[in-house]
């Protein structure tokens, strides 16, 4: 992102670390756990982890802000 002239980047977790866990738990069965407690929690777990950088590996996509 400095490469192509923006600052003052941040970069988000967009899934966060709750990802894996709805995953191993929609594979065995092949349900979907879309409208359940787990999938809507999902977002605050998301929030949640934000202040820490250790936690952007937990997500499986990541979305960059910055200005040019």
């Amino acid at each position: 992102m400095r490469e192509a002239g923006f600052t003052g980047t941040r970069v988000y977790g967009v899934d966060g670390p709750a990802w894996a866990l709805l995953k191993a738990t929609e594979q065995p069965t092949g349900g979907s756990l879309t409208g359940s407690w787990m999938f809507t929690s999902a977002p605050a777990a998301a929030r949640m982890a934000q202040p820490y950088p250790d936690l952007l590996a937990a997500s499986s996509h990541l979305l960059a802000v910055g200005r040019n």
